[in-house]
């Protein structure tokens, strides 16, 4: 939500005044009447009365059809009611205005996104620069959008072995929980208290903000990210926290301070997913696409527990049986692997 500080009676004369004098091609600031208009808006907004708040910013857009911000607010409203059909709108206005707010570019695409528009999604994602402060998020939007495309355009067949892929079964779920802690409810930023600004009404005009998210008050929060294809999870006695990177071949561990490395990567790792730990600190691997289950000691030594298992998936370690148990797709199975009785040569599945 975007914020103008109130008019004094004075100081939309002098506004005014100044607006006439402006001669630049692009003047996005607005008028006197529909800025006081819009501040009703605004205050509407932080009382939580959206309904007077979309009236009112409506209204300053009627006043000044050039209100870029009223735009963007409306947009602001209708995404947090989920209505992307009207949030669309009002965000590609303000874009058509400006075609440099890339905060209106981005929340455009976000809406094309939730709306299932995928390729409307890419193309405005795409235009937004890599200077943008949420470079980030555009690229993984892009690429979700993309993971999308590839399943709509697909034939049946063909989604089913998408969709059953364990890289897309992972993102799918991270997509699941970034939808559980969207925060659309923006509030307007505190105005500026630099005393300069108060004596500059054109200035107290361009210090239109742009939305901050509120902090998210919810039992979930992101650890760590930047994986590649994330799967399976474990914590050894340590609380280090292991995950494999299905995409990279390899896994990374999440120490109790926050630092990330790489454990073990390539070597005997074949399209990880399923993860656990014994009693020992010893780490169990699913190559899905090794159809084997590996091994690794805290002195990260690897071994093949067993050979020959059709892309093997989830993993549980008993604590109180020492056996190891995995699913098993390849044979729409489940084993059961007694792992102090093992040596030597590794088991093969029959």
């Amino acid at each position: 939500m975007k914020k103008i500080l109130v008019f004094q009676a004075a100081l939309l004369i002098t506004l005014f005044i100044s607006s006439l004098l402006a001669s630049k091609a692009e003047d996005f600031n607005p008028k006197p009447a529909s800025a006081s208009v819009y501040n009703l808006g605004l205050k509407s907004y932080e009382q939580g009365d959206l309904n007077s708040a979309t009236s009112f910013f409506t209204k300053a857009i009627e006043l000044d059809p050039n209100f870029v911000d009223a735009y963007f607010n409306l947009g602001a409203i209708y995404k947090k009611q989920k209505n992307y059909a009207l949030a669309t709108n009002a965000f590609k206005k303000a874009t058509e205005i400006n075609s440099g707010d890339y905060e209106a570019v981005f929340e455009l695409a976000s809406c094309y996104l939730e709306n299932k528009e995928y390729n409307n999604a890419k193309k405005y994602f795409s235009i937004i620069p890599s200077s943008f402060s949420k470079s980030n998020e555009v690229k993984q939007n892009l690429e979700k959008a993309d993971r999308y495309l590839a399943i709509e355009n697909s034939t049946n067949s063909q989604k089913n072995e998408i969709v059953k892929s364990p890289e897309v079964q992972g993102q799918l779920l991270v997509d699941k929980l970034e939808k559980q802690m969207e925060q659309t409810d923006i509030k307007p930023q505190v105005p500026s208290q630099n005393p300069s600004l108060n004596n500059n009404p054109q200035a107290l005009v361009n210090t239109l903000t742009k939305p901050k998210p509120e902090t998210i008050n919810e039992p979930i929060r992101v650890v760590t990210n930047n994986f590649s294809g994330p799967t399976g999870i474990a914590k050894d006695s340590q609380n280090n926290i292991f995950v494999a990177n299905f995409q990279k071949d390899n896994i990374e561990k999440i120490m109790p301070d926050g630092k990330k490395e790489v454990y073990i990567e390539k070597t005997g790792i074949k399209g990880p997913v399923g993860l656990a730990i014994d009693k020992n600190d010893n780490l169990y691997v699913a190559n899905y696409n090794g159809n084997s289950i590996v091994k690794i000691t805290p002195n990260k030594e690897i071994s093949v527990l067993v050979n020959n298992i059709v892309r093997p998936y989830y993993l549980f370690y008993d604590q109180a049986s020492n056996k190891l148990f995995s699913t098993v797709q390849g044979r729409d199975a489940l084993v059961e692997i007694d792992t102090e009785n093992v040596s030597g040569n590794p088991l093969t599945l029959r």
